[in-house]
């Protein structure tokens, strides 16, 4: 391309009979700051290298530059609300972890016998005229079973001190926990349980914050029904 000396600085000269490459190269980069540098830079090529009898319209190069200047401020927007997202995932850690040695109540199979019994709670989804809870031992075999009457629908609490069938003390550990809701033409529905189990540890699986209770399996925190 031709070019011509002004204020004793070669600038080139617009030729009608040079045609751009048709090729198009992603040559901007990728980056907010990038693509801002790269966008200067064409602008003054774009300035040098424009038709004296068509120059580029400035507003069209106004609103090219608001545009990347958008693009960067969505860009810092973006990199704030990642900050902010590891702050608050830190800050529910920091909340379960105050938490060890209280009870989480957490919907599961098993219940934990302590010194001072167990307690966990039954939901119904309807009113049943008999609730059976079953507790059995690490071979499956039944060792407890209570049995209420009149059960309205929603949340029943109860606790277990740990008697068997016969009224024997149990050993402290773990146990299966059951629950059935009896109709009157005797069909039984299987019912959610939520024991009260000890908070024994924290700790975060791949950006997940999980508690490990005293049945010795894991959960995470949005299946907690409540600290206490």
């Amino acid at each position: 391309m031709a070019t011509t000396t002004v204020a004793g600085q070669q600038v080139s000269v617009y030729d009608p009979t040079v045609k751009a490459d048709p090729v198009a190269k992603n040559t901007l980069g990728t980056t907010p700051e990038e693509i801002r540098a790269s966008f200067i830079s064409l602008l003054v090529a774009s300035m040098q290298n424009q038709d004296p009898l068509n120059p580029t319209d400035s507003k069209d190069m106004t609103a090219q530059l608001a545009q990347i200047q958008s693009l960067e401020s969505t860009e810092q927007m973006n990199t704030k609300l990642d900050e902010l997202v590891k702050v608050i995932g830190a800050s529910q850690g920091y909340g379960l972890v105050a938490s060890i040695g209280r009870y989480a109540k957490v919907e599961s199979s098993s219940i934990t016998l302590g010194g001072a019994g167990a307690a966990a709670s039954v939901v119904a989804d309807v009113p049943y005229p008999t609730v059976e809870v079953t507790m059995t031992n690490s071979a499956g075999k039944v060792v407890a079973m209570n049995s209420f009457a009149e059960v309205a629908a929603g949340e029943m609490d109860f606790s277990w001190g740990g008697l068997d069938s016969n009224g024997a003390q149990l050993p402290e550990g773990t146990y299966g926990i059951t629950a059935m809701g009896v109709s009157t033409n005797g069909t039984r529905v299987p019912l959610k349980v939520n024991p009260l189990m000890t908070v024994d540890g924290v700790l975060n699986d791949a950006g997940t914050w999980k508690v490990k209770l005293g049945d010795g399996k894991t959960y995470a925190q949005s299946d907690l029904k409540g600290i206490y």
